[in-house]
């Protein structure tokens, strides 16, 4: 498994740019600061809530064939959220968003030790997009993503808060077709910061009508 040859902006340790750009695998293995977005996409239907989670590529070099945020992706060079976010979002999925669509939680700060030497100094500025998704007509990234999982979102809180030590959603394959998948947390992202009760409570909250004080 290899990065793309793409270069992105090293930041300093409070996220400001330092003008120096590096190669995205050179940042990983030296453990170097940069940025990022990222996107939970949720939805209402029937009186529910729901949250949509990519199944990271098995060609990822960083957390292989694990679930995360329904988009998310470093910054290139240059850029910023205004431009990478809707970039993402046409590029792993296929649909086409206008940034003034999404709602800033916050910025993130994500500290992780992986598997090889690898480690990851991000600076995540998250984001909320209310939209109903057919994963059956998306255009997912193959490189990128192995498919989508939708969850309640109840049900994914009571998940990451270890109420329960499984769940089961409906998972969509990047070729359309559909079955029920039960996860486990550990079958994420890992993290240290309870990031993904965090966000499905930041969620639950958008979906309820709230928009003040949405911070991850």
């Amino acid at each position: 498994m290899s990065e793309p040859k793409e270069y992105i902006d090293v930041l300093d340790c409070a996220g400001k740019k330092t003008g120096q750009a590096m190669l995205r695998a050179d940042v990983h293995h030296q453990g170097q600061w940069h940025g990022a977005f990222h996107c939970l996409i949720v939805h209402r239907r029937s009186g529910n809530f729901h949250a949509f989670f990519q199944l990271r590529s098995r060609q990822k070099l960083l957390a292989p064939g694990r679930f995360d945020v329904t988009v998310g992706g470093h910054y290139s060079t240059g850029e910023e959220a205004g431009t990478a976010g809707p970039r993402e979002c046409r590029e792993e999925l296929g649909i086409t968003t206008d940034f003034s669509d999404f709602m800033p939680v916050g910025r993130r700060v994500f500290v992780y030790c992986f598997d090889g030497g690898l480690r990851e100094f991000e600076f995540q500025d998250v984001f909320l997009l209310e939209r109903e998704l057919d994963p059956g007509e998306l255009a997912l990234q193959h490189s990128e993503v192995d498919g989508l999982l939708e969850l309640e979102v109840s049900v994914g809180i009571a998940l990451f808060s270890h109420a329960v030590p499984s769940a089961e959603g409906a998972f969509f394959h990047p070729r359309g077709t559909k079955e029920r998948r039960t996860v486990a947390a550990s079958d994420f992202v890992p993290c240290l910061d309870n990031y993904y009760l965090k966000l499905l409570l930041l969620a639950r909250r958008f979906l309820l009508g709230e928009r003040d004080l949405l911070i991850i």
